[in-house]
């Protein structure tokens, strides 16, 4: 499989999406860029890219100022700004998943949308569904309260410490896929986390 060069790290624009469900992807791409010392910067109003060099090879981080269901609509915009079209296997999303639980994460080589409103426009975008994907779980929705409410509320208190385990777990996740590939990242990364006393 081709080396990882572009990593998108999905979600809700704005201050009242930041630390909702669905913007795991963004918490993820900001915990690399703060932790390897990088910036955002704005390749155009519609997304945000970061250059992290990885043993000696450039990989961009990608976030999008534009909401979840046109997120294959930022890929154009990358496609344009650097006129070559993107190769949909060298592509990482990042994003939430409620059919996970809380914690769990899992990596795939390629598949559907699940109903991911998200991987549902980039799918549309690259014409493809063949691109690796990290998704990470936000459990399902409680009796009562839609999918779209849920993956629009912020978490609640006593599931943030479980959250910033699993984001800090997803970039270690994301540095083995750079530097080792996906079928070694899933071995090591698809199986639940271990508890620590």
């Amino acid at each position: 499989m081709p080396a990882i060069s572009l990593i998108y790290g999905l979600g809700n624009p704005g201050d009242r999406y930041r630390n909702t469900r669905h913007n795991l992807g963004w918490m993820s791409a900001d915990f690399i860029v703060r932790k390897n010392g990088l910036s955002w910067e704005g390749e155009s109003r519609d997304l945000l890219t970061a250059r992290w060099i990885v043993d000696g090879r450039e990989i961009i981080l990608l976030r999008s100022l534009m909401y979840m269901n046109e997120s294959g609509e930022a890929l154009a915009v990358l496609n344009e700004s650097d006129g070559e079209k993107i190769e949909s296997r060298r592509l990482l999303v990042i994003c939430d998943d409620m059919s996970l639980p809380l914690g769990r994460m899992r990596i795939r080589e390629k598949g559907g949308s699940g109903g991911h409103r998200g991987l549902e426009s980039i799918i549309y975008s690259l014409e493809s569904e063949n691109f690796p994907r990290l998704r990470m779980g936000i459990g399902s929705p409680p009796q009562g309260i839609t999918w779209t409410e849920y993956v629009l509320s912020p978490f609640l208190e006593e599931e943030i410490p479980v959250v910033e385990a699993m984001v800090k777990r997803s970039v270690e996740a994301v540095e083995c896929i750079v530097t080792e590939g996906v079928a070694t990242a899933m071995q090591r990364f698809n199986a639940p986390p271990k508890e620590t006393d």
